[in-house]
């Protein structure tokens, strides 16, 4: 398996031996590849981490490999100031993961998205099941796949434990093809609670094992910074409450 969204990388030099742990638990998961994001109180270039914690995973010879992921949070203040702010992203980037701040009413992503795009970079909105917006606007969500955005949702949500609402949402997104990877969004500090396995196994009871196939294949594309496979989005339509009146 590969997660496309995690916070694994040590923080001082006494976090290396959390770090070793860590990524062994994660490769007992099955978990082979892993991209990791910036952690706020980071100041130094996040490759150069990267390169120490791929140092350290092999000198404890541990089959996993980190890689350099590039996370923003995508609140309104980002998106109206997003084109001054392109010099902030590498050049060679593919993919940008969108953490929309949960106060936030989303109606500004769609020129964001686009702007992204103008750049040559993939946007992933990261766990719109979890965010209220999406909760009850759920085609806002098809708007936005359909202008070209991916959609990235948490394993923690398809398990159950970020409440009924987030799961049954994860699950209409997949239906739906509005959602194309599952990520664990895992950080050292709770690793053991690593879900991804678990969430593809519920996946597969529901969705079955073609569905599986396709998000774990897209986790891959996304990894080597190639394109995902889309499926025609569809609207969620509203149920009917059936009855006499």
């Amino acid at each position: 398996m590969i997660d496309i969204y995690t916070h694994m990388l040590p923080r001082t030099a006494n976090s290396k031996q959390l770090f070793v742990d860590a990524a062994k638990y994660l490769v007992s998961q099955g978990v082979k590849a892993a991209a990791t994001t910036l952690d706020k109180e980071m100041k130094t270039s996040l490759s150069l981490y990267v390169k120490e914690a791929n140092q350290t995973l092999k000198d404890n010879n541990i089959p996993l490999t980190i890689v350099e992921g590039t996370e923003v949070m995508a609140d309104r203040a980002f998106a109206e100031s997003y084109q001054r702010r392109d010099a902030m992203l590498a050049s060679s980037e593919k993919y940008i993961v969108l953490t929309v701040p949960k106060q936030e009413e989303a109606d500004y992503l769609e020129q964001l998205l686009y702007e992204i795009q103008l750049n040559k970079i993939v946007p992933i909105i990261s766990e719109p099941e979890c965010h209220p917006y999406f909760l009850a606007h759920k085609n806002e969500l098809y708007k936005l796949v359909k202008k070209g955005g991916i959609v990235q949702l948490s394993s923690d949500s398809i398990i159950g434990k970020n409440g009924k609402p987030a799961k049954k949402a994860a699950m209409q997104f997949i239906e739906h093809n509005l959602a194309h990877v599952i990520a664990s969004g895992t950080s050292l500090d709770n690793y053991k609670q690593h879900s991804l396995r678990e969430a593809y196994d519920v996946i597969g009871k529901e969705k079955g094992a073609a569905t599986v196939q396709l998000l774990m294949q897209n986790a891959a594309t996304t990894f080597n910074g190639q394109g995902v496979q889309i499926l025609p989005p569809e609207r969620i339509k509203k149920t009917k409450f059936l009855g006499i009146f």
